[in-house]
């Protein structure tokens, strides 16, 4: 099968894709490293920086995809007090952006965490 994982180069999303790639899947992440290392992904992992804000890049990854797993989120519970309105603009926004991308591109399968 073919993923796209959001949040991919994070602790849980690289482990994800690391698995997946063993098992002998395709894999492509985006992640914009606000906590993320892509050092973590297998070299087999197609690796993308950007954010789930941005539609046009999410529609060309969401290409040919037949599942995604959405892990992007900012999580730093004292920076959402100090910035709430950016947490809620990636987390709200950027999965409202994100359903509507796998809406357009056609994905069937979505893993929401």
């Amino acid at each position: 099968m073919r993923f796209l994982i959001t949040g991919g180069a994070g602790f849980l999303g690289a482990a994800l894709a690391n698995r997946l790639v063993a098992e002998g899947h395709q894999v492509r992440v985006i992640d914009d490293l606000s906590a993320g290392d892509p050092l973590r992904l297998d070299d087999r992992v197609l690796f993308t920086r950007g954010s789930v804000l941005d539609r046009p890049k999410l529609w060309t990854l969401l290409q040919d995809v037949d599942c995604v797993y959405h892990l992007a989120a900012r999580v730093l519970v004292a920076e959402s007090i100090l910035y709430p309105r950016e947490y809620n603009e990636v987390n709200v926004g950027g999965t409202v952006t994100l359903m509507e991308a796998i809406r357009d591109a056609g994905v069937r399968r979505v893993v929401l965490t």
